[in-house]
């Protein structure tokens, strides 16, 4: 049965989008699937898929908060054959009617192409702020708040401009995905998580909760891979955590919200 609005009110995005919403909410980042094989990958590939196919059932709301590929560049409609389940599970949501709002991460900024003109995901370069049911929330990618090098900013800018797209869509897209995940180093083999920097979890903490001191009912990122949910007068900061080792997501409805391990 699919989810009813808490009201008849409308979203209003920042970019600006004013699409309806209907509940529930549910929040994923930092999945970060890969286009390299593996039992890893599928065993992280099909559970991803499991879940988003129970949204297929309940209805709702999915917003994407970056990385949800280890890497997606979108050339010439080119889809990695080992990406394109995935990419039918969000098709399959698309045509039940279940809106996808899709922040750009760091490893999948690119994603305007294919999955917005063919599929009709919305597409968002930066943070999101809308209101919906008397709630402000503020949902980012986070890359920008916490980073290890002091270069990134320009590196950031620089991969997100329009020359810089432009040239790497000459070289067969192939070649860029390769080169893409190449850089990337959450897919290597782990035999134990990651420890995340206090002072990165902090760092986040502390720019959420001033988003919540500065208006917002709930404040959500992903990035920095540990999933903390923090509640004061009835307001929610959320770092969403990760599907690598946390299989952790968020969801949102008349009840609150509830940050969900799987």
């Amino acid at each position: 049965m699919r989810g009813k609005s808490m009201s008849d009110a409308k979203a209003t995005f920042s970019r600006p989008r004013k699409e309806a919403l209907k509940t529930p909410f549910y929040f994923f980042s930092d999945t970060h699937v890969s286009t390299r094989r593996g039992h890893e990958q599928q065993k992280r590939m099909d559970r991803l898929t499991l879940r988003l196919q129970k949204i297929e059932r309940t209805g709702g709301t999915l917003f994407i908060l970056g990385d949800f590929f280890d890497f997606w560049f979108d050339c010439r409609n080119y889809v990695p054959e080992t990406l394109k389940p995935l990419v039918r599970t969000l098709s399959d949501l698309r045509e039940r009617g279940i809106e996808i709002h899709f922040i750009g991460g760091n490893h999948d900024y690119w994603v305007r192409g294919y999955l917005t003109r063919e599929l009709g995901i919305h597409f968002y370069p930066e943070a999101v702020s809308f209101r919906f049911a008397g709630k402000a929330f503020y949902c980012q990618h986070g890359d920008e708040v916490v980073y290890n090098h002091p270069l990134y900013p320009w590196i950031r800018k620089i991969l997100r401009a329009p020359l810089f797209i432009a040239l790497l869509k000459c070289l067969p897209a192939p070649w860029i995905y390769a080169l893409g995940e190449r850089v990337s180093h959450y897919n290597r083999a782990l035999t134990r998580i990651p420890r995340v920097p206090e002072k990165a979890v902090d760092k986040m903490r502390g720019f959420l909760h001033r988003k919540l001191e500065n208006g917002h009912d709930l404040a959500i990122s992903g990035h920095v891979h540990r999933p903390c949910l923090e509640e004061k007068d009835g307001k929610s900061m959320v770092i969403l955590g990760d599907w690598i080792h946390h299989c952790s997501y968020g969801i949102w409805d008349a009840s609150g919200f509830r940050l969900i391990r799987e």
